[in-house]
């Protein structure tokens, strides 16, 4: 066997695993519109659903625990509406894990304005120059 027969081989077998996998593609979505239940474009997981809860909750004008209760109600009624199983314990902690990592983030952004701010220059007294 030579290398150009190997070449035609190893062409041919990659044709072959690309109508297979065509194949497949096109039953999953022949099945998946078949069925009574629609498929869900995006599925999003608790943490994702608990930021956007903090987010909310950040914007009313009540105090710091009656956020977090609002947080936790919030994340608790979209979790049934999604029938995602969660309990009360763990959404006080998504919402709290959700509440840490914004602080984490504004600091940090905080901090990477100061590292990029710069000082502010002095004219030197020396007046060397404007003698010539």
């Amino acid at each position: 066997m030579n290398l150009s027969q190997l070449n035609e081989y190893l062409f041919v077998g990659f044709l072959v695993f690309v109508a297979i996998c065509q194949g497949v593609s096109t039953g999953i979505d022949f099945f998946a519109s078949k069925s009574k239940k629609p498929l869900p474009k995006e599925v999003m997981t608790i943490d994702q659903i608990a930021k956007f809860v903090v987010s909310e909750a950040a914007t009313l004008d009540i105090s710091g625990a009656e956020k977090k209760a609002k947080a936790v109600e919030a994340l608790l009624n979209q979790a049934q509406k999604e029938n995602k199983p969660l309990t009360e314990s763990v959404a006080k902690g998504a919402v709290q894990h959700a509440y840490d990592q914004m602080q984490a983030d504004q600091e940090k952004a905080t901090q990477d304005e100061d590292d990029n701010a710069q000082p502010i220059g002095f004219v030197s007294g020396d007046d060397s120059d404007a003698k010539d």
